[in-house]
Formats: structure tokens, C-alpha cells, sequence
């Protein structure tokens, strides 16, 4: 183990690019620099170099969040099943968002009801406890008194996708220059979780 393993730059490995802005504005936050992005190539892509990363990790800290989807019933069993904590190294911090990462962003209801132009009424209290969110975001933007955020984020009729041809970049600019973790991680224990593991990692870097 490096004993200036907190100085060095964090590697951080997600599902996508909207996941890397997440991850960034994360570790923004916690004062540590951000070093390479790996993954951005789905959940199974990840989960098959997860024990990889994991070893790379003896040696500089890395950052690798996950989607819980429906693949397990709670986060323990899902990190049980992947990488259990005996065996993640000290530079690892491996985080699952409950059940998608876009539940993190619904967390932040008032910023995010600014953004899309909607009420923040409808925006979920639990989205923790949404089984999709991604499909409620979706659903959320439908209602938005603006063309340009329904034209950007919900697909087009006909067109064979789940979200609309300008879902990730509307996200990822929400993320960088709206989003609050601070205030979302009031509405999300998942995303509050990934906060406080952050920062006792920091810690145990120090």
C-alpha cells in the first residue's frame, strides 16, 4: 500500500457517461482529484474486471459504481454476490445505486423540478423505492411545460428506445451544473450511503 495513496488521482469505472458525471461531481466533493475513466461499457462489462479493478487498487484508489437493477433484492446481497467487503482492497470503494443512478438525481426533487419545468410534487419522496427510475424520470419530463425538454428526453413515438435522443446529455448538464448531492442525499439513503463510505475512505487514505 502506497502511503500517499490519497494524493494520487482516483480511477473511476461506471456503466456510462451520465454514471462519470455523477462520479465526478461525487468526488468533487470529497477534494480528491480524478484521475482515468473506465468501463462506459454496462453493468456486465464492469462485474466481469470487477475483481481486476479490485487488485489494481492495492496499489491506487479506485471508484466503481454499479446499478442494483432488479438483479438483487438489497444492495448486501448484491455486494455479497459481486465483491464482498472482506475482500475489497483498501484503495476499493465500490457503491450500487439503488436501483439506477437516475434515482440519485430524482433525489434532488427541487433542482431537478427547475430543470425539467415541472411540478416538484411529482417527483417521487422515495425514488430509492422506484423499481425504475429512469422510466419515472422519463415520465416525469413528459409533463414539462418546456418542447425542448420533452423533445430531448422522452422518446419519440415509433422510435424503439426508452428515452429520447437528448436523455444523456440533458442529465449529465443537470448533474454538472445543477444537481445538489448534498440535498439529494436527504431523499436518497443509497446515495447517502455512497457519501459517507466516501469520505470514512477518505479517511482511511489519509
Amino acid at each position: 500500500m502506497q502511503d500517499n495513496m490519497q494524493s494520487m488521482n482516483v480511477n473511476i469505472v461506471v456503466e456510462g457517461i451520465t454514471d462519470e458525471a455523477v462520479a465526478k461531481r461525487l468526488l468533487e466533493l470529497t477534494g480528491l482529484t480524478i484521475g482515468n475513466i473506465y468501463g462506459l461499457r454496462g453493468k456486465q462489462h464492469i462485474l466481469k474486471q470487477l475483481q481486476g479493478y479490485n487488485t489494481a487498487a492495492t496499489y491506487r484508489p479506485w471508484l466503481v459504481i454499479v446499478d442494483l437493477d432488479s438483479d438483487a433484492d438489497c444492495v448486501v446481497q448484491a455486494v455479497q454476490n459481486w465483491l464482498p467487503k472482506t475482500n475489497h482492497e483498501k484503495g476499493m470503494c465500490f457503491r450500487i445505486a439503488v436501483r439506477e443512478i437516475e434515482a440519485w438525481l430524482l433525489a434532488d426533487a427541487e433542482h431537478l423540478a427547475q430543470f425539467l419545468h415541472v411540478s416538484s410534487s411529482i417527483l417521487p419522496a422515495s425514488p430509492d423505492k422506484e423499481l425504475h427510475p429512469k422510466q419515472t424520470l422519463v415520465n416525469i419530463a413528459r409533463t414539462s411545460s418546456k418542447s425542448y425538454i420533452r423533445e430531448d428526453i422522452v422518446p419519440r413515438q415509433g422510435a424503439g428506445s426508452v428515452v429520447g435522443p437528448g436523455y444523456t446529455s440533458k442529465l449529465i448538464e443537470f448533474t454538472q451544473q445543477y444537481w445538489h448531492p448534498d440535498q439529494a442525499m436527504q431523499h436518497s439513503e443509497s446515495l447517502q450511503r455512497c457519501m459517507k463510505a466516501l469520505l470514512k475512505w477518505v479517511r482511511q487514505m489519509e
